[in-house]
């Protein structure tokens, strides 16, 4: 039978198609690596102050131009009048105005840095408010709406070329006079992904809510800010700052000062680290996140707390190493999202954050007077980016789990089903057959449960044995979970099985489990691993002889001690790997004196007796046989190329198998937020290496 198509046009002007006579349903067809172009990417939703509607934004990536657009779109709370709001390529960062009237959002262009713009909702007009020749981001605005907080990136001047023109005999171009050598006194001078940053400082500007008499509220050329809260009466703005130099990470300070101008004033606190001030809606009391950055695990698991803003009359709310803010589940659709909140009902009666749970990230509401979290979300799936209405009834945030990316959902504070607003990308999932990641635990040699996930190969003959891949996490302080994950399916559509897993180390199982790294980063991570396919071999569905491995950073890591200390696998893949602690100690952007962000107890890297080397790939890199795939990106100062360079060339001069690939132009993160291009041509690199060994 023939059916007839009903095509319609939404609208935000998309067309669809309606079924309206059944007929066969066209096959399924497996994942694709190009399938990264058909994926749109959601984010950021921002709820009306009314509840009303809910703005927020719309990535995909653009292949001729082989970046990103993005733009911002708005729908109801009902779901209906789904439409893009903005027209602009490089549109972000959508702030509704307190009467709900306007909306601010960021504007870049290829050639000028971004700036702020305003759409007065009700005649649809777009003004540019700042003209700042640095640009401008991030703006918030005041309780009161008359005013907007944004943030501007202002440079240091370079310094004038230390040489005598007249001597050296001619004239110098324009660009000759300043110099481009860096002159560099401090560490964390450099960042993945923005190159050098030391002479950068973001600082807090105020404008009039109609863009006139901007003005800088702080500024100078040692120290920068971020992470600004309006006080309730708006007459002050409380900030991130750490205004010294430090070799540790994780320090950071809180400041106040008079939205109008004058002294800075430091939140005291007994913990080092002090960050993400938010003032509650009523009265002069801040909130924010404490900890000592010094332990491990506590940087990660802060104690939320509450006092008055010079630091007085503290109150801990919720003890340290309890709960596991934000949202740090690691896929492929984008960088984690992080801590959303704290939002407050307009009582100050409670709070909406979300945390990290084993293999997920949800909404919880904390009690402000007990610290008591209840949830607000099931215990499932990754929750991200969430806002709330004015009157702390609805909040809207973006939810993704193993077979669907991110949409906009909202749910009542007040408890019930959620309700999903968008659905951008199911024509696409649609069209595909997906792999149902199946959970399962394993115990470990030291009892501990290890939770697991079995993704089944796609198509092959009914009882067919299949080569299985074992993918490991970076952080090492991050999990794997209930998100979608292109790279996992367009594998699973290649015929393989895969196999993930949060072995200790991993967040959202507790402070002990993410402890359990503290003394050995490589044997705790590899009995846990081989625990887990200990499990799969004897599954019916898995040829034990075709067993590949793979893992980027602490993954990469993971891959290289676990080849050095098996044989188990047939193939490998490493990617943005560290081989060798006691320099990636030293020469990361992430460089301190408190061991790639915790005290590990393992000694200063250049003494004698120090334990880097023991828990480094590098020193057991004469037991690799196995055939290894090396990637690094060109630009990656986050585990700087070398810790690549070094696995590679001891494995050339022991001439064992291993291919080193490099990518010019991208970072750390090239397989989350790198260039389209490169992202889709990996996949094809990589997983014809396994296919060249497993198949």
């Amino acid at each position: 039978m023939i059916a007839s198509i009903v095509r319609y046009m939404t609208s935000a002007g998309i067309a669809l198609s309606l079924l309206i006579a059944s007929a066969p349903a066209a096959p399924l067809r497996p994942v694709l690596a190009e399938d990264l172009y058909k994926i749109a990417l959601i984010g950021n939703p921002q709820i009306s102050p009314d509840g009303r509607l809910v703005a927020f934004e719309f990535r995909r990536p653009n292949g001729p131009n082989d970046d990103y657009e993005s733009s911002i779109w708005m729908v109801s709370a009902t779901g209906a009048n789904l439409r893009n709001l903005t027209h602009g390529t490089h549109d972000s960062n959508p702030v509704w105005s307190p009467n709900g009237r306007d909306l601010l959002f960021v504007r870049a262009a290829k050639k000028s840095p971004p700036q702020i713009y305003l759409d007065r909702l009700s005649s649809g007009r777009v003004q540019q408010l700042t003209k700042n020749k640095a640009g401008a981001t991030g703006p918030v605005y005041s309780n009161s709406g008359k005013q907007i907080a944004f943030s501007v990136v202002t440079a240091d001047p370079p310094p004038k070329a230390q040489i005598d023109f007249s001597a050296a005999g001619f004239k110098p171009k324009k660009n000759q006079l300043k110099s481009d050598i860096h002159s560099i006194d401090d560490m964390h001078f450099e960042a993945n992904g923005a190159g050098y940053v030391y002479q950068l400082h973001p600082h807090i500007w105020v404008m009039n809510a109609d863009g006139s008499h901007p003005s800088a509220l702080t500024s100078g050329h040692a120290w920068s800010e971020n992470g600004y809260s309006w006080s309730p009466d708006d007459k002050f703005i409380a900030f991130n700052s750490l205004r010294r130099n430090t070799p540790s990470l994780g320090p950071n300070d809180i400041y106040v000062m008079p939205a109008a101008g004058g002294p800075m004033r430091k939140l005291a606190s007994d913990q080092p680290s002090n960050n993400g001030p938010t003032y509650a809606r009523h009265g002069n009391r801040l909130w924010y996140f404490a900890s000592g950055y010094l332990d491990p695990s506590a940087g990660t698991f802060p104690a939320l707390v509450s006092a008055n803003p010079d630091g007085s009359d503290r109150t801990v709310v919720v003890p340290a190493k309890k709960v596991e803010w934000g949202d740090i589940l690691l896929a492929d659709m984008g960088e984690p999202g992080g801590v959303c909140g704290v939002l407050f009902d307009p009582k100050d009666r409670s709070i909406v954050i979300n945390v990290n749970g084993p293999g997920y990230s949800h909404l919880v509401k904390v009690d402000a007077h007990t610290g008591t979290l209840s949830d607000l979300t099931a215990r499932r799936g990754e929750v991200a980016n969430c806002s709330m209405s004015a009157d702390g009834e609805t909040v809207a945030y973006t939810y993704a789990d193993f077979l669907h990316p991110n949409e906009i959902y909202i749910t009542s504070t007040q408890g019930g089903p959620p309700h999903k607003l968008t659905a951008f990308n199911q024509a696409y999932l649609a069209s595909v057959q997906l792999s149902t990641p199946q959970p399962f635990t394993v115990k470990d040699s030291a009892g501990t449960s290890i939770q697991a996930w079995f993704m089944p190969a796609i198509g092959g003959k009914p009882g067919a044995k299949h080569p299985t891949i074992l993918d490991i996490h970076g952080g090492p302080q991050t999990e794997f979970g209930e998100t979608f994950f292109h790279e996992l399916q367009y594998l699973t559509g290649r015929g393989y099985n895969v196999v993930f897993s949060d072995p200790r180390g991993s967040v959202g199982f507790g402070y002990d489990f993410e402890e359990a790294l503290n003394a050995n980063w490589g044997d705790v991570m590899f009995d846990d691993v081989q625990s887990v396919m200990n499990a799969v071999t004897k599954r019916p569905d898995v040829d034990a002889s075709r067993l590949g491995v793979s893992g980027g950073s602490y993954g990469g890591y993971a891959t290289l001690w676990v080849i050095a200390h098996t044989d188990r696998y047939k193939a490998a893949i490493a990617e943005r790997v560290v081989s060798n602690l006691a320099t990636e100690q030293l020469a990361a952007d992430l460089a301190s004196d408190n061991a790639l962000g915790g005290r590990y107890d393992w000694g200063l890297p250049w003494e004698a007796g120090n334990k880097y080397l023991a828990q480094s790939p590098i020193s057991y890199v004469g037991a690799v046989k196995t055939p290894l795939l090396i990637l690094h990106s060109q630009d990656d100062t986050r585990t700087p190329i070398d810790q690549t360079l070094q696995e590679f060339s001891a494995l050339r001069i022991l001439g064992r198998p291993v291919r080193f690939i490099a990518v010019p132009g991208e970072n750390h993160d090239l397989s989350r937020t790198g260039s389209p291009l490169h992202r889709v041509e990996r996949l094809h690199i990589l997983y014809d290496w396994m296919g060249g060994y497993l198949k």
